[in-house]
């Protein structure tokens, strides 16, 4: 199981940087990355509504699920039509009430009598933000800067939360000892929780040195662009503390989604990879993670040499 686990998180990591290398090569309107988000976002809908059917039976993924897809299309829309205003709060935001209105919609419609509907509003709510609106920050670091700096803060997001898992149920496993949260995930230790922070700060470290030469816009149709000349990864102390609270909100995301299917009454989701679980198993971390990184590649000096603001 180890072994297998390893292999896989190694194989998503790779699977995800091709990706990127790819998308890299159709320009900064991430085609590649919004059929993933959506392919992702549609998955976890889906699962999510699965945990919650035994308490909601008339759980609808797929009002969820379009919901879900609307919102993060929107994060393309300023680039797709770009001289559409945008509101003032933001597509993404905008469209997030515009699905708390349809729900509260959906639910009148359904009104029945009296019982379970604040239960069903609520579940779908939760949903649209836990798969759908944290998604929309992960997606979001691909147009930190205005883009200058390509897929390196996406990159270092998925590199530091796997680094951080893998680590963490490596220690876990090999290391045991006491419990970090028992009634919420009992196979989860002190140590893992030490492998979390510690695969965190190895995996940004490794991933800002490995990524900043390569991983970059392309400028002037020249594919294999580099940053200019004097940008450079930042002081070690900032990479090292977004390593750190990356590890420490992965490992809290992680026990966010067993939090939902303690409650729930599930033991897994439905599963898509062996040894992995669900979508949401795998991404549970990243989701997370996602507002977390948005903050910090706004607020800490993690590259040096960039003369642009770090939020466009």
């Amino acid at each position: 199981m180890l072994r297998w686990r390893l292999v896989a998180g190694i194989s998503l990591v790779v699977v995800f940087s091709l990706l990127v290398a790819m998308d890299l090569k159709l320009g900064p309107g991430a085609p590649v990355l919004l059929v993933l988000a959506s392919v992702v976002v549609a998955r976890a809908s889906w699962e999510f509504c699965e945990l919650a059917r035994p308490r909601v039976p008339h759980c609808d993924w797929r009002a969820l699920a379009a919901w879900g897809l609307l919102l993060t299309w929107s994060n393309w829309w300023p680039r797709w039509f770009p001289s559409l205003p945008a509101p003032q709060v933001g597509w993404p935001l905008l469209v997030f009430c515009l699905a708390v209105c349809g729900f509260f919609l959906q639910a009148m419609f359904r009104y029945r009598a009296p019982g379970g509907n604040i239960e069903w509003l609520a579940l779908h709510l939760l949903g649209l933000a836990y798969c759908a609106g944290l998604a929309t920050c992960v997606v979001q670091l691909r147009w930190i800067a205005g883009g200058a700096l390509g897929y390196v803060p996406l990159v270092s997001l998925v590199v530091a939360t796997k680094c951080g898992d893998t680590l963490a149920y490596t220690l876990g496993r090999l290391i045991g000892g006491p419990k970090m949260s028992p009634l919420l995930s009992p196979g989860k230790t002190l140590a893992g929780g030490a492998g979390a922070l510690l695969g965190g700060m190895l995996g940004t470290w490794a991933s800002l040195n490995g990524a900043i030469p390569r991983l970059t816009v392309a400028e002037a149709g020249n594919t294999t662009a580099a940053f200019p000349a004097g940008v450079s990864v930042g002081p070690m102390w900032a990479v090292l503390l977004f390593g750190l609270l990356l590890g420490l909100a992965g490992l809290l995301g992680d026990l966010a989604e067993s939090l939902i299917k303690r409650d729930l009454g599930q033991k897994d989701a439905p599963p898509l990879f062996r040894g992995l679980g669900g979508a949401l198993d795998v991404i549970d971390s990243v989701l997370f993670c996602g507002p977390v990184a948005l903050l910090l590649w706004t607020i800490l000096p993690l590259v040096r040499g960039l003369n642009a603001p770090l939020l466009p």
